[in-house]
């Protein structure tokens, strides 16, 4: 017979961590940290709710890109913009769909980082192989 809190430990989900989705934020880009937050959303069955966060993800990108060359920012400056679009998905987001005290495991963040990096040394040879 299970025990009560191996049952509770079997039952508990694996999710990206706020933390991770904040890096990633930093990292890479808001829309990465969105797939990682969607990845969650699907494990928990939450699709209608993962399609909001597709939405403000690409949202966000656009209306970060146009305030960056509106305005003649520094590259550098996408950080700080990042940075906010992961406080926006992890404390409205993650609180409002998941919930800020749901209880998980943490997954891991290996295949995301090889992934992400792959993605990004793909870009990066693209854009140095137009220049």
């Amino acid at each position: 017979m299970i025990g009560q809190e191996e049952y509770r430990e079997e039952k508990t989900p694996e999710l990206y961590s706020k933390t991770l989705i904040l890096i990633f934020a930093i990292l890479f880009s808001t829309i990465f940290a969105a797939a990682l937050f969607i990845v969650n959303l699907r494990i928990l069955g939450k699709t209608k709710e993962a399609f909001w966060v597709l939405i403000f993800a690409i949202v966000y990108l656009i209306a970060t890109g146009l305030v960056m060359q509106v305005f003649g920012l520094a590259p550098s400056m996408t950080i700080i913009a990042n940075v906010i679009g992961a406080a926006i998905l992890n404390e409205f987001f993650w609180n409002k769909f998941i919930g800020s005290e749901f209880s998980y495991k943490k997954k891991s963040w290996i295949k995301p980082t090889l992934i992400s990096v792959g993605i990004a040394l793909l870009f990066f040879l693209l854009v140095m192989g137009s220049m």
